[in-house]
């Protein structure tokens, strides 16, 4: 069937979202009215003219951050990075105030790195400062490289931030490196997004260039969308949830987002994040 020029068959409904990021982590997204998402080939179809407003370039500039969000996310949950780290540049040896050359740099530094260390796991978002420069904020594999504990310029001492080392990244040569090793994924994942906001991608010298930057190879959470009754998930709490009054005047989860855990040998979920956020629509 087609209407305007869209087939009918080109969309999916659906009201339960389900990530798997292939580690025993689950995330459930369940929706209380059904949704539809468009399946079909090439470019979704607007079926009308584009809102040039400062309101609908908004909307699509938090959609943006959203999608790209939840793409990071997906790769910092679906493998196994040991380090967090910042890279910085020194400006006698690299203008960072210069993207492309800070970026052309970056790059070669990772094909190099995989080039000696064979293989080389990374996940890297530019920052930028209000004064034109960039640096890097990344997940890095557990690879062979040398990090060497950091130390007070002045005095010597260790440096300890959170009561943990941290280390500095000495195959880094263009500048100065900030590393530490991840305790936990969550909240590297947390961390990691943080830094795609929205002045990332209004920034005019950002105008189609790539938010973030990834080795070839690594996992992606595996998502499937379907229709559910979700009574399953009636004996968990949402992490995340958005309320809504519906026209009984009740209140109901429009939409809540709960990050599972499956056993791997029965698949049955349990929840162990009981941090929740709970927000009226």
């Amino acid at each position: 069937m087609y209407t305007d020029g869209i087939r009918s068959d080109d969309y999916e409904t659906y009201n339960r979202r389900t990530t798997d990021y292939g580690n025993g982590k689950i995330e459930v997204a369940a929706y209380h009215s059904p949704r539809l998402r468009y399946v079909g080939s090439g470019r979704k179809p607007s079926g009308r003219k584009a809102d040039t407003s400062d309101k609908a370039q908004e909307e699509r500039t938090r959609r943006q951050v959203y999608a790209i969000r939840r793409r990071i996310k997906g790769y910092a949950f679906s493998n196994s990075f040991r380090w967090f780290v910042t890279l910085t540049f020194n400006p006698e040896k690299v203008d960072s105030s210069n993207y492309e050359t800070a970026k052309n740099t970056l790059l070669k530094w990772c094909r190099r790195m995989r080039d000696r260390h064979k293989q080389f796991d990374y996940l890297i978002i530019p920052e930028l400062h209000k004064s034109g420069a960039v640096h890097f904020h990344g997940l890095l594999g557990d690879i062979p490289a040398h990090f060497a504990e950091a130390a007070n310029q002045k005095t010597g001492e260790p440096i300890i931030r959170h009561n943990r080392q941290v280390y500095n990244l000495t195959e880094w040569e263009y500048g100065f490196s900030d590393c530490e090793e991840i305790e936990s994924p969550e909240r590297a994942a947390s961390y990691i997004t943080k830094y795609v906001t929205t002045a990332l991608l209004t920034d005019k010298k950002m105008y189609n260039k790539k938010r973030y930057f990834n080795s070839q190879g690594l996992a992606k959470p595996v998502v499937v969308f379907g229709i559910s009754d979700n009574t399953d998930l009636d004996s968990f709490t949402p992490n995340f949830g958005v309320i809504e009054t519906d026209m009984d005047g009740r209140n109901i989860i429009n939409i809540g987002i709960y990050n599972l855990e499956a056993n791997p040998e029965t698949g049955a979920l349990s929840q162990t994040d009981t941090s929740y956020l709970i927000t009226a629509k």
